[in-house]
C-alpha cells in the first residue's frame, strides 16, 4: 500500500482545518450571532418630502405649548430620546427616526436631504419654530438647520454634538469602508450566510460599550441597536454619514458665528467619542451659548435625561444664555 505523499497529507490537513473553521463560523453566526427580530412599529410613519419618515410625538395637555424636535445620533432611533421626551409633558415633543435609520426610509441621505425632510416635517405639522435637541450627529444636523433656516429654530440644545473641529478617527473610517464592502451585491448574501450577523453583533456590542463608558450600557438601547440599526439599510446610512462627517463638520463650523439662536451645549466629561474640549469650543464659538457639563460618557440622553429636559425648559425662556460655564 502506498502512503500519501507529504505534500498531499499537508493539503488534506489544510482543507480539513479550513472546513472546520468554516463550520465553526457558520454555527457561531447562526446561534450566538443571530440578531433579535425587528420590533413592532410605533409612532407615526408618513411620506414627508421625498422619504417615508417615522416619528414619535407626545402632545401636551394645553394648546400652544412650545414644540421640541429631537434628533438622534449616528446610528440611532427616535427611542434614544424618549426618556427626555417623557420628562417634558408640557411640551409638544417630536422624536424622529432620521432618514436612513429605524423605520424611516433606509440608506444614506446627505445633510441637505435630511434638512429638506425636517423642514417639510415642520411644515406638515404646522410648526413655525421648534426648540431643536440634537445628540452627537443629531447636534451637527441641528446646527446645520439653524444655519440654513434660522427662522425655524427657536433654540438649540446640543448634546455631545460633533462640531467645532471634531473629526473622525482613521479606525472609524476604515470600519465604515468595511461596512460598505459587506453591502456589495455579491458579498452581502455570502457574508450574511457565513459570518455577517456575528460580526455585526460583536461590533454593535463593542460600540455600545464605547459609547456609554464609563457608564453601563442601557439594555433597551443595545436591543434596539441589534434589532434595528444592524440592518443593512441602517448600516449604509451609518457608513455614508461617517465617511462624510469631517466635511459636514467643516461646513457647519464655517457658519457657527452666524447662529443667533440661544443654545445650551451639554458635554459629558468622560466622553470617549466627542472629546470634552469639543463641547467647550462649541460653546465659545456660538454667539449665544452656555456650557453645561455632566459626568459620564457619550450617551447623555439615556444616562442624564433630566439634564437635557431641564435645558429644554430653560430654552423655552431663552436658555439663560451667557458665556459662562458651569
Amino acid at each position: 500500500m502506498r502512503l500519501p505523499r507529504p505534500r498531499t497529507r499537508r493539503l488534506r490537513i489544510v482543507v480539513a482545518v479550513a472546513l472546520g473553521l468554516l463550520l465553526t463560523l457558520l454555527v457561531v453566526n447562526w446561534t450566538w450571532g443571530r440578531l433579535p427580530a425587528e420590533p413592532a412599529r410605533s409612532g407615526t410613519t408618513a411620506r414627508v418630502g421625498e422619504v417615508d419618515l417615522r416619528w414619535i410625538e407626545h402632545d401636551p395637555p394645553a394648546a400652544g405649548a412650545p414644540a421640541v424636535l429631537l434628533l438622534h445620533g449616528l446610528p440611532g432611533t427616535a427611542e434614544d430620546l424618549e426618556q427626555v421626551a417623557k420628562l417634558l409633558p408640557a411640551y409638544r415633543t417630536i422624536a424622529v427616526d432620521r432618514p436612513g435609520y429605524g423605520f424611516s426610509s433606509g440608506g444614506h441621505h446627505d445633510v441637505d436631504a435630511q434638512l429638506d425632510t425636517l423642514t417639510a416635517l415642520l411644515d406638515r405639522e404646522r410648526i413655525d419654530q421648534a426648540i431643536v435637541v440634537g445628540h452627537s450627529y443629531g447636534g451637527t444636523l441641528a446646527l446645520a438647520l439653524a444655519e440654513r433656516a434660522p427662522e425655524r429654530v427657536r433654540a438649540l440644545v446640543l448634546v455631545d454634538a460633533a462640531a467645532a473641529g471634531d473629526s473622525t478617527a482613521a479606525a472609524d473610517r476604515a470600519q465604515a469602508r468595511f461596512v460598505q464592502a459587506l453591502s456589495l451585491p455579491l458579498v452581502q448574501p455570502l457574508s450574511d450566510l457565513v459570518f455577517g450577523s456575528a460580526v455585526r453583533k460583536l461590533s454593535a456590542q463593542q460600540g455600545a460599550r464605547n459609547a456609554f463608558a464609563p457608564d453601563p450600557v442601557d439594555p433597551a438601547y443595545e436591543h434596539r441597536l441589534l434589532s434595528e440599526t444592524m440592518r443593512h439599510e441602517d448600516l449604509d446610512a451609518y457608513a455614508g454619514e461617517l465617511l462624510k462627517l469631517d466635511d459636514t463638520i467643516d461646513v457647519v463650523d464655517a457658519g457657527l458665528a452666524r447662529v443667533n439662536a440661544p443654545a445650551v451645549v451639554i458635554q459629558a466629561r468622560d466622553d470617549g467619542l466627542v472629546a470634552p474640549a469639543v463641547g467647550a469650543r462649541l460653546a465659545r464659538g456660538l454667539p449665544r451659548a452656555r456650557l453645561v457639563t455632566v459626568p459620564g460618557g457619550h450617551m447623555v440622553p439615556l444616562v442624564h435625561p433630566a439634564v437635557v429636559a431641564e435645558a429644554v425648559r430653560a430654552c423655552a425662556a431663552g436658555c439663560g444664555t451667557n458665556k459662562s460655564a458651569r
